[in-house]
């Protein structure tokens, strides 16, 4: 736990302010540590102030109580450091605070900065991630809902499954409907560069879609790239047996990682904490043990030892272990005699429409939807209560019923059961 002193500061109170995200951050000395490497005492008090919503200066200004034009250099210095997105909306320029994870705590390692200690970052982002766990544990474990989902490697699936391949699960499509493309270096591996602990993949090939790219671009953030080099790199990632982790949205996915699984902090939780039926693609490994080898390929190359040797009489065979195998495609890409192959999974997993109905869901399982509609006053309108509303009904019968336990509120349960039909 954080140190005495710092309860009642601004960092404390930004603290608390990003743990109103379905996805928070549990409180820690080392979290203090990573924010003050991050932002000056007076930044994190004004971040603290900021709505979990979009918002434009003029709220800003009020929330903070000074002029718009100081509530505009203030903004624009933050999203400068990648502390804030900002968000070209209908001719005009709204803000929001990304979460820590994926946000601004892989925004600080997505290039080499001379502002930051990148060395003491990454140490600290090993120890409050990785060897306290809390973080993450509470990032994968906390629903069936997650942040993000595994594209499987399109070259991998079967032609007479190729209709089964929905257009929001090929990665390639995201591409082609991007209306921005940028390309950073993967902060996992740069982390681990600054840990003496880096592999060779690629490191210049994380992508970044539609707004997120867009002000991660503006800042230098980000490479702006056109969709055939995207591809490229796709294919690349292909060769070097990356996964591909993107956001779990059907619409405007923000992010596609390439991920390996010895740098990776998702694949490294998934392994931990025995989550891949939250995160998996819609596909999953398959093996024809009569043509098996048992040469033990596919077990070395699974990146979530998803594959298990086993014998069958008195010779070695590939076994795949359903709840484990997350469907990325990686194994049947290296299997020398072609006796794996994807297949889809008898029960499709159900992706949020957009990063507003992935964000209610995930809140309404964390017990945190409430903080999305009465947060800091400023999301009472019409409009914004609107959006949720629109996301909730969109959510199962069950879940729906979750949502409006969760809100308290007579109205608004009225509100949602008439819109419903129910």
């Amino acid at each position: 736990m954080a140190h005495n002193h710092m309860h009642g500061s601004p960092y404390s109170r930004l603290v608390e302010r990003l743990n109103r995200f379905p996805q928070g951050a549990p409180e820690s000395k080392l979290l203090y540590d990573i924010l003050k490497n991050l932002m000056t005492e007076k930044e994190a008090g004004l971040m603290a102030q900021l709505p979990i919503k979009p918002f434009g200066v003029r709220s800003a200004a009020e929330i903070w109580g000074t002029g718009e034009a100081e509530a505009q250099k203030n903004l624009d210095e933050l999203a400068s450091r990648a502390l804030l997105v900002d968000i070209e909306q209908e001719g005009g320029q709204l803000y929001a605070v990304p979460p820590p994870m994926a946000g601004f705590f892989e925004f600080s390692l997505m290039r080499v900065r001379r502002d930051i200690d990148q060395k003491t970052l990454s140490e600290l982002f090993y120890q409050y991630i990785t060897v306290e766990e809390d973080f993450m544990r509470d990032l994968v474990c906390g629903g069936d809902i997650q942040m993000g989902r595994i594209f499987p490697q399109e070259p991998q699936i079967p032609d007479e499954y190729a209709l089964h391949v929905l257009d929001y699960e090929r990665a390639t499509n995201v591409i082609e409907t991007a209306s921005h493309i940028g390309v950073s270096m993967c902060y996992c591996r740069h982390k681990a560069q600054h840990m003496g602990a880096a592999c060779d993949a690629p490191m210049d090939i994380c992508m970044t879609f539609n707004s997120t790219a867009a002000t991660l671009i503006k800042y230098g953030h980000a490479r702006s790239v056109e969709a055939s080099e995207c591809r490229e790199l796709l294919a690349q990632a292909y060769e070097h047996d990356l996964v591909q982790f993107g956001e779990n949205v059907r619409r405007r996915v923000n992010f596609i990682c390439n991920c390996c699984s010895c740098c990776c902090e998702a694949l490294l939780a998934i392994k931990r904490f025995g989550v891949a039926q939250t995160i998996c693609s819609n596909f999953i490994s398959e093996i024809d043990s009569a043509t098996c080898i048992g040469c033990g390929k596919c077990q070395k190359i699974c990146p979530v030892s998803a594959i298990e040797m086993t014998e069958e009489n008195g010779k070695k065979k590939a076994r795949v272990v359903p709840e484990r195998c997350i469907g990325c495609g990686v194994c049947v890409r290296r299997c020398p005699k072609k006796a794996l192959r994807l297949l889809p999974r008898p029960k499709r997993m159900i992706t949020p429409l957009d990063t507003t109905h992935r964000v209610v869901a995930m809140a309404t399982e964390r017990g945190k939807l409430q903080e999305l509609i009465f947060d800091n006053r400023v999301l009472y309108s019409h409009r914004l209560l609107g959006g949720v509303l629109g996301a909730i009904l969109k959510l199962p019968g069950v879940q729906r019923s979750f949502a409006q336990a969760q809100l308290k509120s007579r109205y608004l349960e009225r509100l949602i059961s008439k819109a419903a039909g129910d």
